[in-house]
């Protein structure tokens, strides 16, 4: 049996979210596609009527806003990266004194 093999398509950077919440920056073809990223992300079945695919919104990202995102996402994840490290220097020196079991 033949099988239909779909061209991949550009990637595009959506940001999805749910009444304005929870965004989540995902790359994909269509804003379907990335609607049910975002709900594989956060547990969602898509054809869920209350929380899955008709409940989001799905915009595609200019160019420049992608660019600023990039950027933002970067200094974050920095961020991240410090604040993991300094706590486990606390954990390490709590254990070290007996404060954590």
């Amino acid at each position: 049996m033949a099988q239909i093999v779909k061209k991949d398509r550009p990637q595009n950077v959506y940001a999805v979210s749910r009444a304005g919440r929870n965004v989540l920056h995902i790359q994909a073809a269509t804003g379907e596609q990335a609607k049910r990223r975002y709900c594989k992300q956060y547990g969602i079945r898509p054809g869920d009527y209350w929380c899955g695919i008709s409940t989001l919104t799905a915009r595609k990202m200019k160019p420049e806003e992608v660019l600023k995102w990039e950027a933002e996402a970067e200094a974050d994840r920095d961020t991240l990266v410090f604040l993991r490290g300094m706590l486990e220097i606390g954990a390490k020196a709590s254990a070290e004194r007996g404060l954590l079991q």
